[in-house]
């Protein structure tokens, strides 16, 4: 029987099979290209970015933070690089070597850096802030076979060139670049950067090679205060002397430029970074708020200072229970320039009255007292003035005299210089400016007037009461030679849990020199000295040293006729 061949269009077609073969083969390089070609359009970044971190690590490193400098460039605060050491202890070759140069190269026993690597993981510090000359040493060795996993990371440090001076307003630092106090922190984002990550990649034998292709770039800015450092040494020094000799528990010493309103120079004791009693204190000022109240009554027309007042007998009976007493003077009746002269609470207290409450407390408001001055200063209070609608006859009086409000040393300075200037309030500014990476400068101490508060030829009539308790009153001490110096002293007994106390008081001096054209009005205020004193014998000559430096530092002329 004949079998023929099944016939298949497939069957034995070498050519079909070659082609279906070769379509098999060329689907997975076409797979692979495709995928290929979408990872390189899609992916590409994502591809890089590991391929780059496979290679290099991005190390974290502080940055430089800005200066701080007193009005005419002098550095109080600033950053100077150093070097941390650490050991990176999976590229180590010699431990007991390694351990060796580290104790030897810093001074340090083996004992404590074994007990630092036996505690860490992988790494470790051995030492922050290192000597330059020990970072040089080890620098050296860091590509031999001894200096392999040791590494030394930049940082910086801040440094105060001109000690503790100006502390208690410059505040303080961390060393993660963190504004804690003071002006530290009140301008923290303008000094600071945020930590930055340099690009880098480690060696084979453990070192960190940084990529010199990235410049770092600087936006920090430095922030110029209006202090000047020379004055604020010459207010410092004579602060010390007063609390070497009278152990008050805080003094304040503070000076303004009365007609711009900078403040030149501010001290507290005790000195504590970022708090600043020149801004933060506040008390009842006892006499030398008697100005204010003057000042107020003769600006409202209330009295003249041509005036008399009635002594009373140097008694006086307020109210019924409430007597106030003169003791320093034996006259029946007191000029206006004789009540400052002679610091009469009586004489302040009827002037008080006679300008009335409502009038007195618009005159203490608008002298700047009982609201924040906005010095720019962290913590800065605002006293207490208590409304006027709630003063008893009593506490009318009293506020005369510097008692039943509570001011600032700062709120203070500044309505004595509203007297000093003409009449005008100004605008306190502690800081100057800033300036920015690139130039641009922020200036903040322009002149700024808010408001006016007493007439100029109040102003005149009050700059001659002040300089008459000077040179004829209670503030002799205050007296320099060859200038006409204004001011009033204060000596305010301090309110306890058994009312006030005579031996617990706050002594003062608030004044200005030249009285004939004012460059410097400066307050000091010793709060409980130690020694039984009184503003006249304490705090004026204190006073006296301040000014009389101030006036020679400017170079400003005497402006008295007969001086030789």
């Amino acid at each position: 029987m004949l079998h023929r061949p099944v016939s298949s269009p497939f069957a034995f077609n070498v050519k079909n099979r070659m082609r279906i073969a070769g379509r098999i083969l060329l689907l997975a390089p076409l797979i692979i290209f495709v995928r290929l070609a979408y990872m390189q359009t899609f992916l590409h970044e994502e591809f890089a970015n590991k391929a780059e971190r496979s290679i290099y690590n991005y190390l974290a490193e502080d940055r430089l933070r800005g200066k701080i400098l007193d009005v005419n460039g002098r550095e109080l605060a600033e950053s100077v690089r150093t070097h941390s050491c650490g050991v990176n202890k999976r590229y180590v070759k010699d431990k007991n070597k390694t351990v060796d140069f580290l104790a030897e190269t810093l001074e340090m026993p083996k004992s404590r850096i074994l007990e630092k690597w036996n505690k860490a993981g992988n790494f470790f510090f051995v030492a922050k802030k290192i000597k330059p000359d020990n970072y040089i040493k080890i620098s050296k060795i860091l590509r031999t076979t001894l200096g392999q996993g040791l590494e030394l990371t930049p940082e910086y440090e801040r440094i105060h060139p001109y000690g503790d001076s100006a502390l208690d307003i410059v505040g303080a630092a961390n060393s993660k670049n963190l504004g804690l106090s003071g002006v530290e922190q009140m301008f923290n984002r303008e000094l600071s950067q945020d930590i930055s990550k340099k690009r880098a990649k480690r060696a084979r034998r453990g070192e960190i090679i940084y990529d010199r292709k990235l410049k770092e770039e600087l936006s920090v800015a430095n922030i110029y205060l209006t202090i000047d450092e020379l004055a604020q040494y010459y207010v410092e020094s004579a602060l010390k002397k007063a609390v070497e000799n009278l152990s008050p528990d805080r003094a304040v010493a503070l000076v303004q430029e009365p007609s711009t309103g900078k403040i030149l120079a501010a001290a507290s004791y005790p000195v504590k970074d970022g708090q600043s009693l020149a801004f933060q204190f506040t008390y009842e000022p006892g006499s030398t708020f008697k100005t204010i109240a003057v000042s107020s009554a003769i600006d409202a027309g209330a009295i003249s200072v041509t005036d008399s007042i009635d002594m009373e007998g140097r008694k006086w009976e307020v109210a019924r229970g409430f007597t106030v007493r003169d003791n320093q003077h034996k006259k029946d009746f007191l000029s206006i320039p004789e009540i400052m002269q002679l610091s009469s609470n009586i004489g302040a207290g009827k002037i008080a009255l006679e300008l009335g409450a409502k009038n007195l407390f618009y005159y203490i408001k608008a002298f700047g007292f009982g609201t924040k001055t906005d010095v720019n200063f962290n913590g800065e209070s605002k006293g207490t003035v208590p409304p006027y609608n709630k003063w008893t006859k009593v506490d009318n009086a009293t506020k005369g005299y510097g008692y039943g409000v509570a001011v600032t040393p700062i709120q203070l300075i500044g309505a004595y210089s509203a007297i000093a200037n003409g009449g005008t309030l100004m605008q306190p500014h502690l800081i100057d400016r800033i300036e920015y990476t690139g130039g641009k400068v922020e200036k903040l101490s322009k002149p700024v007037k808010i408001r006016r508060v007493i007439k100029p030829e109040t102003s005149q009539t009050m700059i001659k009461v002040l300089q008459s308790v000077v040179e004829a009153g209670s503030g002799k001490r205050a007296q320099i030679k060859g200038y006409n110096v204004a001011g009033k002293t204060g000596t305010a007994e301090k309110l306890g849990k058994d009312g006030y106390g005579k031996r617990s008081h706050v002594v003062s001096f608030c004044g200005f020199a030249p009285a004939t054209d004012p460059q410097f009005t400066v307050l000091v205020i010793l709060d409980n000295p130690g020694k039984y004193s009184f503003g006249s014998t304490a705090a004026a000559p204190v006073f006296h040293d301040i000014m009389e430096r101030l006036l020679a530092m400017k170079g400003v002329k005497p402006d008295q006729l007969d001086f030789e």
